[in-house]
């Protein structure tokens, strides 16, 4: 069943150019990902390349057979385990939609009343001596 859209099937990616695969070499944490990933340094080299190349391009999703999956020595997953994995994935993104964090309320307001045009002006204490000083200093104010 197609749809009219092409899907490229690799058995393994493409070769990459010199220059490229030595930009992704430079990356000091591009083997020890290789290697957390039990992928021979190569391939995960080009196949860095290959989505670097291909930028639109989705990474594939494979389906195996459970015989397949047995002679890699992975035993398949019930339909319980699916199903069980299913809903705890989609109980974890209810709460995440839930739950908010304190930058998406409303601004708060504080416990300070700075006043609001019209409201009596501030008043404050002032030292007499230090205001006679300033008188003397500073130049008498213009009307």
């Amino acid at each position: 069943m197609s749809d009219g859209t092409d899907v490229e099937q690799l058995d393994a990616p493409p070769p990459i150019s010199a220059e490229q695969r030595a930009k992704i070499l430079a990356d000091p944490n591009v083997a020890k990902m290789a290697a957390e990933l039990e992928m021979d340094l190569e391939e995960f080299v080009r196949t860095v390349g290959y989505y670097l190349n291909n930028p639109g391009v989705e990474p594939a999703f494979l389906v195996v057979s459970d015989e397949n999956l047995r002679k890699m020595g992975v035993e398949p997953p019930t339909a319980e385990a699916i199903e069980e994995n299913v809903r705890e994935s989609v109980e974890a993104i209810k709460a995440g939609q839930q739950s908010r964090s304190g930058f998406d309320d409303a601004r708060k307001k504080t416990g300070v009343d700075l006043g609001s045009p019209g409201s009596d002006a501030v008043k404050t204490k002032t030292d007499p001596g230090l205001e006679d000083a300033m008188k003397k200093v500073r130049p008498p104010l213009k009307p």
